[in-house]
């Protein structure tokens, strides 16, 4: 088993260094098309001064030996070139170079190497003493300027430099210029020195290309670490505060503010008995799945999740973002009813997996102004809202009925237009000098319509929901048809 895990750790860091490798390559021949890219314009206007130099230098040569010839193909070569500069000067540095691009590369540079090579066999054929020495002086300084032009491409700098140097030192010991023991000498110094050159220049480009690469698969690293912790640290706050959080609207400061906000409180009825009589893998079950499913209809209806208390949930609308006081109460009465018609599903999915001992909910929405900000201490700090209509929200959703939603009496008022709601006697809640009158919501008018508190009953092998509010009086008749009929069928096995 060890020798397989080793293995299998061999593997993957094989395949680590072969991805590396091959961004390693690429990131190579990127460097080298924009070097030479960036040198085109220098190499343009080397080759123009030596041509002028050495005709200059004697230009009754250059056409007697018919050197000239070799201007001819150095233009053709430089203006490909400047073709090739004017085409890509604007464009972005590439993101995926190929290996046929590097091979033109190479062979435009052997051509250029070419037309010099024949320039140098037919000038220094002719050529007396002082105008070999010019030949010779020029056309090494443009074989030495080639390394530099392609310092990130060894084969091209090779196929450029090398075979003017031959050239040279193969012209002057034929042509009786210098003695053939004096041309290899300093034939194979100059073409050391180009290869020692090419060489240093090659391993510097890859080592600069290897951090390069080293540097950005780290920087690549630590964002998916971020993105990672980010994405753990989203799971503890909510998603309107994290974004506020991440963009820089909120600060990190023990500061706090009032503002007029929609705030809920959701309790599961008897939760107390319900943990005496569950196990508590399955409660932890139940109630995680509870959670999540009330976090997501919040999340939809845009609330800002303050804190679970165990198996409470505290929402509250209008802060850090807010659609004005009346959308964002409207908005929380929509994620009550979501959420008590989610529990009613649920309740449904527990009962038909053998779970006797589900949830119901109470709910209280209160809407009035809050202080909410950053709360604790420099080193902790909780970003939450305190007030007394923070505590009169909590104050309603436990005089609310089970499967309910209590409405405060502001709340009401901005969302009487579509709900229905029967007033129920006053409250009388400790930091209000007078009694409260809150409304239970029964049904919703907008759009199609919808139950809010209907009749509800869930056992083991009988679910039952109806809102005769909403029936018509065929639809009555049926409907009692079949309760009476279903009835007649329980007593009688009830008797039997």
């Amino acid at each position: 088993m060890q020798r397989i895990l080793a293995q299998g750790t061999v593997d993957q860091d094989t395949i680590i260094d072969d991805e590396k490798q091959t961004l390693i390559d690429r990131e190579i021949r990127i460097q080298q098309t924009v070097e030479v890219q960036k040198f085109i314009p220098t190499s343009i206007v080397g080759n123009i001064c030596v041509v002028v130099v050495f005709f200059l230098a004697d230009p009754r040569l250059v056409i007697s030996s018919g050197a000239f010839v070799a201007y001819f193909l150095t233009a053709a070569m430089q203006s490909l070139s400047l073709r090739s500069y004017l085409r890509l000067r604007h464009r972005p540095r590439p993101e995926e170079v190929s290996q046929r691009r590097i091979r033109a590369i190479n062979i435009s540079a052997f051509f250029t190497s070419f037309a010099w090579v024949i320039f140098s066999l037919l000038a220094l054929r002719q050529a007396g003493p002082d105008v070999a020495i010019t030949i010779l002086m020029g056309t090494t300084a443009f074989a030495f300027s080639c390394l530099v032009a392609f310092a990130s491409s060894p084969m091209a700098g090779l196929v450029t430099a090398l075979p003017v140097v031959a050239a040279n030192g193969f012209a002057v010991a034929a042509f009786g210029h210098l003695p053939i023991w004096l041309s290899v000498l300093i034939t194979c110094t100059v073409a050391v020195t180009a290869i020692f050159c090419l060489l240093a220049n090659w391993q510097k480009t890859k080592v600069n290309v290897q951090q390069q690469v080293e540097s950005t698969l780290a920087e690549a690293q630590r964002s998916k670490e971020k993105e990672l912790l980010s994405h753990r640290l989203a799971k503890y706050l909510s998603p309107q505060l994290f974004d506020a959080i991440l963009t820089g609207n909120q600060t990190d400061e023990i500061t706090a503010k009032r503002k007029k906000l929609t705030v809920f409180f959701s309790d599961i009825v008897g939760f107390t008995e319900i943990t005496d009589r569950l196990e508590s893998e399955e409660l932890s079950a139940l109630l995680n799945r509870y959670l999540t499913e009330m976090s997501a209809i919040a999340e939809a209806h845009g609330g800002t999740v303050d804190k679970f208390i165990g198996d409470a949930v505290v929402v509250y609308f209008g802060d850090p973002e807010t659609k004005g006081v009346k959308e964002d109460a409207a908005a929380c009465v929509r994620m009550a009813i979501a959420m008590q018609e989610r529990v009613f599903e649920l309740k449904q999915e527990w009962l038909e997996l053998g779970l006797d001992d589900t949830f119901d909910l109470r709910v209280g929405i209160n809407t009035g102004y809050c202080t909410v900000g950053n709360f604790g201490s420099d080193m902790r700090m909780d970003y939450t809202i305190i007030g007394s209509e923070v505590n009169l929200a909590a104050r309603l959703e436990t005089a609310s009925e089970v499967g309910g939603i209590l409405l405060a009496n502001e709340t009401y008022a901005l969302v009487k237009d579509w709900v229905n709601a029967d007033e129920v006697a006053p409250l009388t809640v400790k930091g209000f000098s007078r009694p409260i009158r809150p409304y239970m919501l029964r049904s919703v008018t907008e759009g199609k319509r919808s139950t809010v508190k209907g009749f509800r009953r869930s056992e083991p092998h009988l679910s039952l929901s109806m809102n005769t509010s909403l029936m018509t009086e065929v639809e009555r008749n049926r409907s009692a048809a079949a309760l009476r009929e279903a009835l007649k069928d329980i007593e009688g096995r009830v008797s039997d």
